[in-house]
């Protein structure tokens, strides 16, 4: 019997959302763009966070359809959005690297359709032959099937909240992992450095040592003041 309902509420529900995740490499001193059409009176929640990159910072704007700037940040690490859209059409999302001349920037980056609470969006639409349907024609059949969309629904909401939650957590360990061997690679980088210039200096010490107790260096006649 449950198996029938399942069927019954998959056949009522079809899901329309967008949600979008992508990591991005943007090249010193270019321009990437992405485009994505999206309907008016949607809401949109936006998410960036530069991970990786030289001083981990990034230009970003978000342009309208009709090249309206609707968001731009400069010189930031990371972004956060709520925006209810006005247009339909095809929407760009830019970052720019021109800030770096060296160093490639690794980008976290989130569009998706969320409701008026910050989940995301999910329309549910009745199939025609359902609308042709009495509903005391259902009965207790009308009860069932909307308890099970509203257990389901709320299955979906927190598997998708402990998601995210996931992936913020995963941007942060991806970004501390990263300091860290930046800070490895430095630390090995000058402790090399400072080795090579006391063994410079020794051998400094050691030929400079020698050298006054020798009465045919050159050197030793120098450090003397002898001619």
């Amino acid at each position: 019997m449950f198996y029938k309902y399942l069927i019954l509420l998959i056949l009522i529900i079809p899901i329309y959302t967008i949600d979008i995740e992508l990591t991005i490499l943007i090249s010193a001193n270019q321009r990437e763009c992405f485009h994505e059409i999206l309907p008016a009176g949607k809401t949109i929640e936006i998410e960036y966070e530069v991970l990786a990159g030289g001083d981990i910072d990034i230009n970003y704007w978000f342009y309208s359809p009709t090249n309206r700037v609707l968001q731009s940040d400069f010189k930031k690490r990371d972004g956060h959005q709520t925006l209810k859209l006005e247009e339909t059409g095809e929407y760009r999302f830019c970052f720019d690297n021109s800030l770096s001349r060296f160093h490639q920037k690794q980008v976290y980056f989130s569009l998706r359709i969320v409701d008026e609470h910050g989940n995301s969006e999910v329309d549910h639409v009745t199939e025609p032959w359902m609308k042709d349907v009495d509903r005391d024609d259902l009965g207790d059949l009308q009860s069932k099937i909307e308890h099970f969309k509203d257990t389901f629904q709320r299955i979906w909401d927190n598997m998708e909240s402990a998601q995210r939650y996931q992936r913020v957590f995963n941007n942060y360990e991806v970004h501390d992992r990263v300091i860290a061997e930046n800070n490895f690679e430095r630390v090995n980088f000058w402790s090399m450095v400072h080795l090579f210039l006391m063994i410079a200096v020794s051998i400094i010490q050691v030929v400079t040592i020698r050298s006054l107790f020798e009465s045919k260096s050159a050197y030793g006649k120098f450090l003397r003041g002898k001619k």
